[in-house]
């Protein structure tokens, strides 16, 4: 294995461990968001400006977790042009690295999460709302 090939795979396992300690991170805030909304809904005293603020922090929690969901794509983009760049005929294992590249896809950048993990932070998102704002069935 060249040291070119090396790094490419070192960067990329720095890149998904940066991803996996933000990832705990936003299940954290997103747990906090949730449990601020549920404590909004059952404080008989909460007024509009204290949903309103209870909004605006869930609002906050998920679009920083888009964010990160976002972010959590670069390592991957990143290794699979460093091995083109570099060239998949030159790597240890030419057909790993062609199978990395096939499972990665599309090495544009992205403003989006994937798929799965839109659906997540939109229920998320649902939740929250739902928690603050619905109606209570005492």
């Amino acid at each position: 294995m060249s040291e070119t090939e090396q790094l490419i795979w070192s960067f990329f396992q720095m890149g998904y461990l940066i991803s996996a300690m933000s990832f705990i991170g936003t299940i954290i805030a997103i747990w906090l968001a949730l449990r601020v909304a549920n404590m909004t809904r059952e404080n008989s005293e909460s007024n509009i400006v204290t949903k309103l603020l209870s909004t605006g922090f869930g609002l906050c929690v998920v679009a920083g977790s888009w964010i990160q969901f976002t972010l959590a794509t670069v390592p991957w983009r990143n290794a699979s042009e460093a091995i083109t760049d570099f060239g998949i005929d030159n790597m240890s294992n030419p057909e790993n690295a062609q199978g990395f590249i096939d499972y990665v896809g599309n090495i544009d950048g992205s403003a989006m999460p994937t798929p799965l993990g839109m659906a997540f932070l939109i229920i998320v998102l649902l939740m929250i709302l739902g928690l603050i704002w619905g109606p209570k069935n005492n």
